[in-house]
């Protein structure tokens, strides 16, 4: 049953040690070490180890499961996230956490726990993927400490992870020539102002005709879809923003337009706006970059050409964050007072003018 133990002192406290069924076991008495209390518990080391033991087994049952805990922390916290978030968090800890800890009380935890957690998810997923289950984890400590559950965070003291970001290649300008003087009908709408704006694919989703000023020139964006939940400005992306958008295009949209009695700018055949964007590019935008012979690199890297052609053609690279979302600026301003000059929209139509003749030889 038990193996070789005794006591030690450590900063002025008695602790006993001792293997109990295969276990080791060290744990502080509380008590000062004077010689009183030493030659006490030279005596008593193994009864008040067992002692403690069965205590610390008997807290145990009474602490905290970590499953409902996690589920109880992401309910009292939804408010900050909006719904499709919030599935994301609970999905997470579903699948990456609890499997691992479901043995594990919360105090029970260790740093050294944490890197063997993350090694192991590190095996299956990205780098950016288990950093993001890390985060709703130390988010979950931290709330067991502000309610005197716990003391530390062990997340704290347990190694980083460094995130390995995989660069997303561009269109290049002759494939995008390519494809917007291929596409026909509404996708060639779609692709022409995802080239020439840097919407991403779930803003023009999201795109409704109320929010294209044709006589100022730009698009005031309020919202985007994403997996069927329609989304607004959040803390990683500036949904709500102004847009500059090329004259040519302008006149696609308004010809587009007239086509149109739906509130949407780009519905489905249900006639409802579409609800993930990979619906568009299985359907739609992958089939015609296959009969164009135009390696398919996702729909979001029209977003990052539009990027290249910009900085290519000399525009500011703070006029390039503020158009794309990547700058908070534009959202605080009114929309009809917001900083968008007669400058910055010929810097926009300047970059992109070459393409205006090939959309021109196409009629809609």
């Amino acid at each position: 049953m038990k193996g070789n133990g005794g006591y030690k002192v450590r900063n002025n406290k008695i602790y006993v040690f001792g293997v109990v069924d295969g276990k080791r076991y060290r744990i502080s008495t509380g008590k000062e070490a004077n010689s009183t209390n030493i030659n006490w518990i030279k005596k008593n080391h193994w009864s008040v180890l067992l002692k403690l033991i069965d205590k610390k087994s008997n807290e145990s049952k009474l602490s905290v499961d970590l499953d409902s805990f996690s589920k109880e922390v992401l309910e009292l916290t939804s408010h900050k996230r909006d719904e499709l978030t919030q599935k994301d968090y609970i999905s997470k800890i579903d699948r990456m956490i609890i499997p691992y800890f479901r043995s594990y009380n919360l105090e029970d935890i260790k740093p050294f726990d944490i890197e063997k957690w993350q090694n192991k998810l590190l095996e299956k997923y990205s780098t950016t993927t288990v950093r993001r289950a890390r985060n709703i984890f130390s988010m979950i400590f931290k709330k067991a400490i502000a309610n005197d559950m716990i003391s530390k965070n062990p997340i704290e003291f347990a190694d980083n992870i460094q995130v390995q970001h995989e660069k997303q290649e561009p269109y290049t300008v002759e494939e995008m020539t390519t494809i917007m003087k291929n596409a026909t009908g509404w996708l060639k709408v779609f692709v022409y102002l995802a080239f020439t704006t840097g919407m991403r694919p779930g803003e023009l989703m999201g795109l409704q005709w109320d929010d294209i000023d044709f006589e100022k020139k730009v698009i005031h964006l309020k919202r985007s879809i994403t997996k069927g939940v329609i989304k607004t400005d959040t803390l990683t992306k500036n949904h709500n923003r102004l847009v500059i958008v090329p004259g040519f295009v302008l006149n696609m949209l308004h010809k587009h337009k007239t086509k149109s009695k739906n509130e949407w700018v780009f519905v489905s055949r249900l006639n409802k706006p579409y609800t993930e964007s990979k619906g568009i590019a299985n359907r739609h935008f992958k089939p015609l970059l296959d009969e164009l012979g135009v390696e398919y690199k996702g729909l979001k890297a029209t977003r990052h050409t539009y990027v290249s052609i910009m900085r290519n053609d000399g525009v500011d690279i703070d006029l390039i964050l503020e158009i794309t979302g990547h700058s908070k600026e534009v959202s605080n301003k009114h929309y009809y007072t917001a900083s968008i000059s007669e400058q910055k929209i010929k810097a926009v139509n300047n970059a992109f003018s070459h393409f205006d003749e090939e959309m021109l030889t196409k009629v809609l």
